[in-house]
């Protein structure tokens, strides 16, 4: 558990040090997700809820198909924020100005280590340890609550509340599917639709 809790202040000190030097936003958090991968490797096992597993094209549909509906789920409440006079959708524009790709090189490792680091890092080893000695309920909301907290460093809310709904899905699909395959398909769906396709800010 000590070992847990020093890897979580870590992700906390990296994930502040992104997200508060905005400037180099995009330099520092690929580094920081590198990190995170390097130093949970050395901590990892497998357990009836990390098992390791062939990679199946069933991950591929889940993926593409859960990824999907949760950026259907954000959608629906952008578009309710924008239809109620609620001050919050400020911070939606504000999101996108913190962590919207606006070069090609922005993409590539986003593909290459953002997604799949977080993935890694938040889901696979931290959830997977909390799950183990907590069980899945608590396990799940724990973990997706404390990959929430990590970004209240961009001091923006409704970063954090968007980080805990994904946290939520893609940890229940985790401990469902049992595959990190589909939970990174799942989050890179999503963030294409989020970031390339329709993002939510018209």
């Amino acid at each position: 558990m000590k070992k847990i809790l020093l890897f979580l202040a870590l992700a906390n000190i990296l994930l502040a040090i992104s997200f508060l030097l905005t400037d180099y936003f995009w330099i520092f958090f690929p580094i920081s997700l590198f990190i995170l991968i390097l130093v949970s490797l050395n901590d990892m096992k497998p357990t009836r809820f990390n098992p390791r597993r062939p990679f199946t094209f069933h991950d591929i549909s889940y993926g593409i198909l859960t990824g999907t509906i949760l950026y259907g789920l954000f959608l629906a409440a952008y578009l309710l924020l924008k239809v109620f006079p609620f001050p919050l959708i400020t911070f939606v524009e504000e999101l996108y100005l913190i962590v919207g790709p606006s070069r090609w090189w922005h993409y590539l490792v986003l593909v290459l280590i953002i997604i799949p680091g977080e993935e890694f890092f938040w889901r696979r080893y931290l959830q997977s340890k909390l799950v183990d000695r907590y069980g899945m309920l608590v396990g799940v909301i724990a973990g997706a609550s404390l990959y929430a907290l990590a970004h209240i460093w961009t001091g923006n809310p409704m970063l954090v509340a968007a980080a805990a709904t994904a946290g939520i899905a893609w940890g229940a699909l985790y401990v469902w599917k049992n595959s990190l395959a589909l939970i990174i398909i799942s989050h890179l769906v999503f963030d294409l639709w989020l970031l390339v396709i329709l993002p939510l800010n018209f």
